[in-house]
């Protein structure tokens, strides 16, 4: 592997372990309450931090383990964003492992993020396998770029 690419993957590892960090951290000290129907666009950091500084910058794409929902209601609190390092659009999207998506964003700029969500549907409690996918588009022209997506657990609890 040539080494730009060792450092390209590294970086990604790096920023894939601190949001997972960071978002399991953040959904347990959140207050159960159920977020309000709007997808109201917050300021956003992770302060995702990169192993070894790189000449050649690459787009960060936080990572997610697992993610906790409440059963029965569209209405739902996360924190899923566009790190503010980035030089591009976001467009984040919430899916089953079948394919069943649960939510789109809308374009969300580098430091943008969301907290309340409302899904397509209601879920069930239970677990599920489930996919984030990052759609990313230059913030010149919107042009699409590399995206990238991660497969994670979603608990969803009474």
């Amino acid at each position: 592997m040539k080494k730009k690419t060792k450092i390209i993957i590294g970086i990604l590892i790096a920023a894939v372990l601190a949001a997972a960090g960071i978002t399991w951290y953040v959904m347990n000290q959140k207050n159960q309450k159920t977020g309000n129907s709007s997808a109201e666009v917050v300021a956003w950091d992770v302060d995702i931090e990169e192993e070894e500084p790189s000449e050649e910058k690459g787009i960060l794409i936080p990572g997610y383990t697992s993610m906790v929902m409440k059963a029965n209601t569209k209405e739902q609190t996360v924190s899923i964003g566009n790190p503010a390092d980035n030089d591009c659009i976001f467009v984040i999207v919430l899916k089953l492992e079948d394919g069943t998506k649960l939510f789109e964003s809308q374009e969300l700029k580098p430091g943008e993020g969301l907290e309340n969500i409302t899904l397509d549907q209601e879920l069930e409690a239970g677990e599920y396998q489930a996919v984030i996918e990052y759609k990313c588009y230059s913030l010149e022209d919107k042009s699409p770029l590399n995206g990238g997506s991660a497969e994670f657990k979603l608990y969803v609890k009474e």
